[in-house]
């Protein structure tokens, strides 16, 4: 991450818009992308665009205003809204007035217009493939970091194998009993414009909780730096809590207090060990989060072998209505 703050910066931001840019043409010509409309949205690409030409820290402001600018995008463009402005501006095309934005040149006749949608399978399998990938960078990091000790002993040994074990449990715990990545999302329960949204908040937590670890590793004969304790206990609170929002809003009032008891506990636990846990060592923190990932897979009454409680799972993965 340091490296932003060199040449590497601009090769990003130069990559990423280029990126944008390519997305938008792949569809063919009066495709409507429905459900992914960044797909044809641009204007958040604009200031990481115009960040070039400033320098820090104005440009990370930027950056922000781009990230902004896509999340409310995602949040507010519906199917209907979507197709309603891309006729309000065919239409302004048949008029003979161009419409805003970047010009395009002449066009003798407009493209009929059509809805185009993802490929949810491709879409699902491309994101659970992210959250390895942040969890290997996770790998990274602690190895990196015992690389630097001269000696293993007990407290090295807890540490990274408690570390291990938390990324393989939410590994487990996101692939195995979630979708898209998301633990606990049900197949078909969100539009691919909200899943995709609640993915990319969710490995943002992830992608702190790699920094987290590897710091614990390096300080395995102390107590960890009080920031980087309430990294890794806000990390995981609100990776936790990723999963309670991708679940609880599409439940029944039955079942909304069998997912407050699976959930719940862990995000308070994590959260109340933030301050209450900042003299605790390293190993042992990582361990109480290790066991907190694994109440979440044993409570799963999705698993197979479920008793009744599995039943009543079942019967609300059934029962969940798409959010559009």
């Amino acid at each position: 991450m340091h490296t932003v703050q060199s040449s590497h910066a601009t090769a990003f931001v130069i990559a990423y818009v280029a990126l944008r840019w390519q997305a938008g043409q792949v569809w063919r010509r009066g495709s409507i992308v429905v459900d992914w409309p960044l797909a044809q949205f641009g204007a958040g690409a604009v200031p990481w665009l115009v960040s070039l030409f400033v320098d820090t820290p104005l440009r990370y402001w930027l950056w922000a205003l781009g990230i902004a600018l896509d999340i409310v995008t995602l949040l507010v463009s519906t199917r209907e809204r979507t197709l309603r402005r891309a006729g309000e501006r065919a239409a302004r095309r048949r008029d003979g007035r161009p419409p805003p934005g970047p010009a395009h040149g002449p066009v003798a006749e407009p493209p009929r217009l059509g809805e185009s949608r993802i490929d949810a399978a491709h879409m699902g399998e491309r994101l659970g493939l992210y959250v390895i990938i942040v969890l290997g960078e996770g790998v990274i990091q602690i190895i990196d970091a015992a690389s630097e000790r001269d000696g293993w002993d007990g407290p090295l040994a807890a540490t990274g194998l408690g570390a291990f074990g938390l990324l393989a449990a939410i590994c487990t715990l996101s692939l195995l009993y979630g979708t898209n990545g998301i633990p606990h999302l049900r197949k078909g329960a969100l539009a691919p414009r909200l899943a995709m949204l609640l993915h990319a908040v969710m490995t943002g937590f992830l992608v702190a909780l790699a920094t987290a670890l590897g710091s614990a590793v390096a300080h395995v004969d102390d107590v960890l730096p009080k920031g980087r304790h309430w990294l890794l206990c806000g990390a995981m609170a609100g990776y936790f809590a990723a999963g309670l929002v991708a679940a609880l809003p599409l439940a029944d009032r039955s079942d909304r207090v069998w997912l407050l008891g699976w959930a719940l506990p862990c995000v308070a636990v994590s959260v109340a060990l933030a301050p209450l846990g900042v003299e605790l060592p390293a190993w042992a923190t990582i361990w109480i989060l290790v066991a907190l990932v694994c109440w979440q897979i044993a409570y799963d009454p999705g698993a197979p072998g479920a008793g009744p409680s599995g039943r009543r799972w079942r019967r609300f993965r059934r029962s969940v209505p798409r959010v559009a």
